[in-house]
């Protein structure tokens, strides 16, 4: 009888550690909104970064945007930065925007669950995380709509 509730005890002590050592494992994925085709699908955990580097076209003006992934999925666009000021980037008093010797850099501290993007026909869109580097255009046709999303080993958008 204390064998058998000893061999209890293992198992059950076993199942609660299963499930508290469980970590949702999260993927940075760029889905292309045309076919619903999955075109990247790179694994990620809580904390790490990834980079959207592209040209602004109307004014040629280089910018890179730095994300983070959050515990529950979602991600933060953190910083954007620019060497000079264009079209619809952010430049009004009440921004915090700090200067380097090089670069305007904006934290916008913007929380998303989805990065909408249109592929672009003139300028290069590059996806940069854990040392890899996407470049939109050589992913999806020009004019293509993608969505940057954060999924999990569940399946599916987190919907935390």
């Amino acid at each position: 009888m204390v064998s058998l509730i000893i061999f209890f005890i293992i198992i059950i002590s076993s199942f609660i550690n299963n499930e508290e050592n469980h970590q949702t494992q999260y993927y940075l994925e760029v889905i292309n909104r045309k076919n619903d085709s999955i075109l990247v699908k790179i694994e990620v955990a809580v904390g790490d970064k990834f980079y959207l580097d592209y040209i602004n076209s109307k004014d040629l003006n280089p910018v890179y945007d730095t994300f983070k992934i959050r515990e529950d999925g979602i991600f933060c666009l953190l910083t954007e930065e620019y060497p000079w000021y264009g079209v619809g980037q952010e430049f009004h008093a009440s921004k915090d925007i700090k200067y380097s010797d090089k670069l305007v850099i904006v934290n916008v501290n913007r929380e998303m669950k989805i990065l909408p993007l249109r592929v672009a026909f003139t300028v290069e869109q590059k996806i940069r995380c854990n040392g890899e580097e996407y470049i939109l255009s050589s992913l999806a046709d020009g004019g293509d709509p993608v969505d940057v999303i954060i999924t999990t080993d569940e399946g599916g958008m987190n919907d935390n």
